[in-house]
């Protein structure tokens, strides 16, 4: 799969999130006023999503945080 990273001034509650591209793709966008380390701990986050395949799922995403959570 393939992912691309970028970096956006974000506020500071938002740590991270993942687009799906048209072409399957993904981009995590991580927020650019967070550490390092959150951004590592926030890509592990969001590449769990997309290995469990999260964002092909039909169901509310609290349900799907809780999981990735547990």
């Amino acid at each position: 799969m393939e992912t691309t990273v970028i970096y956006a001034d974000m506020p500071t509650t938002i740590k991270a999130y993942t687009v799906v591209n048209s072409d399957n793709t993904y981009t995590i966008v991580l927020n650019s006023r967070l550490s390092r380390e959150q951004h590592l701990l926030s890509y592990y986050h969001e590449m769990k999503h997309i290995e469990n395949n999260d964002y092909d799922k039909k169901c509310d995403v609290n349900i799907i945080e809780f999981q990735a959570h547990s």
